[in-house]
């Protein structure tokens, strides 16, 4: 019976920690488009259609939050500047219906 438990432990452990890896990478390039980086833009591109990315935003949505708020939000707090707005509607605009 503990083989089996630690066998879940294992397997636990592997689906959070792929989540936040793969949440992390999706976060930093999810708010480096939001900002305007070209770069992000074109990986982005290049990476996902529009069903992939649609569902990668839906089940990373709370990371890339959290990615906006510590690569955005907080620093635009202490500079008082704010460099850009969290709009998903304009990102998949961007991505997929301009030319």
């Amino acid at each position: 019976m503990t083989g089996l438990f630690l066998w879940f432990i294992y397997i636990a452990y592997a689906f959070i920690l792929t989540y936040l890896v793969m949440g992390f990478i999706m976060a930093f390039e999810v708010t480096a488009a939001v900002s305007g980086g070209k770069f992000a833009l074109k990986w982005l591109k290049e990476h996902f259609t529009y069903e992939e990315f649609y569902w990668s935003v839906i089940l990373f949505y709370p990371m890339i939050k959290l990615g906006y708020f510590f690569l955005e939000y907080l620093p635009s707090v202490f500079t008082h500047e704010i460099r850009c707005h969290f709009d998903l509607n304009a990102l998949f605009y961007e991505l997929f219906h301009s030319k």
